[in-house]
């Protein structure tokens, strides 16, 4: 118990470390940014404060891997490191720090999430009519999505500047809709006259025809600026189930690479092993970008399969 709090208590001192150089570097960059802006210099400094913590969420993977690196130099720089491989089975080691391998994976789930409430504080302190006065509904119904933007709606006279919508299938669009002639009547939004594209065709529409019903319950009762409804749920949660699998996999392959036998040698090659877990981390940011469409679900099985091949292999060279 003593030596698990003792490795714990390592492990958070040198995270602290990569936290406060990563955000001092961050906060610096993010600085030189904005003082092209025409703020005071006060709300400069806030908003920088706030990009640098938003950039954690971004990759906070990066900073898993820097605080490990710098765990396992300062482990070895005092012979650390051998005593712990020789009297600690691997197991109970991996035990030890499963806790901050479940707080990463945590924040990997909600980075989105932490993302946009950061976005929305700085959206606050800047005041930006645009972005308060303009929401986006999207309807999912299996594979096809309708997204429904709304810009410029005036609560005390009951108008909207502008209504679009469009609907997409696998990434290509069907068909849109966009109306500058707005009306809003028993809570419901129409328009005098449209402009539609659909079947690769354009066409005016000069009809009284309602485009969304309780557009003013929606609108109010919406706290967020992009609301979706009818979710597939068995699919989000496929997605939910894939994710933690795979930042699972992730963040255990670099913590048993830091502690593999060949890291308690002296003549090992320290750039060798980071250029690995560079590579793995590279990896592991590009997959999620990939879009593959109909394809999707294979290739995320075999992004994962990847990983659980060199779980195994660092696994059996233990």
């Amino acid at each position: 118990m003593i030596l698990s709090n003792y490795l714990i208590k390592k492990f958070f001192n040198a995270l602290f470390l990569c936290f406060g150089a990563s955000y001092v570097i961050f906060f610096i960059f993010s600085l030189i940014g904005n003082l092209g802006e025409k703020l005071s210099f006060n709300l400069i400094l806030y908003l920088s404060m706030l990009n640098s913590f938003q950039i954690f969420t971004y990759i906070p993977s990066h900073l898993f891997i820097l605080s490990f690196f710098l765990f396992i130099l300062i482990l070895k720089a005092k012979n650390e490191l051998i005593i712990i491989k020789e009297y600690i089975n691997p197991r109970n080691l991996f035990f030890i720090i499963f806790p901050i391998l479940a707080l990463f994976i945590f924040i990997e789930i909600n980075k989105d999430t932490y993302s946009r409430d950061i976005e929305k504080i700085k959206s606050n302190i800047l005041n930006s009519n645009k972005i308060e006065n303009s929401k986006i509904f999207i309807s999912i119904d299996g594979s096809k999505k309708k997204y429904s933007i709304f810009y410029g709606f005036d609560e005390e006279g009951k108008t909207l500047r502008q209504y679009l919508s469009f609907d997409v299938k696998n990434q290509k669009i069907l068909s849109g809709k966009i109306s500058n002639n707005l009306f809003i009547q028993d809570n419901n939004l129409l328009s005098n006259e449209s402009f539609i594209y659909e079947n690769n065709n354009f066409k005016y529409e000069f009809l009284n025809k309602r485009l969304f019903d309780n557009f003013i319950d929606a609108w109010l009762n919406s706290q967020n600026r992009i609301i979706k409804n009818k979710e597939n749920y068995s699919i989000i949660n496929f997605n939910i189930i894939q994710s933690i699998v795979f930042h699972s996999l992730f963040y255990s392959c670099i913590s048993m690479i830091f502690l593999s036998k060949k890291l308690v040698s002296r003549n090992v090659n320290l750039l060798m092993v980071f250029s690995l877990v560079l590579i793995i981390f590279l990896y592991y940011l590009l997959v999620p970008k990939i879009v593959l469409n109909n394809f999707q679900n294979p290739f995320q099985f075999i992004s994962i399969l990847f990983f659980v091949l060199i779980f195994f292999k660092i696994k059996q060279n233990e």
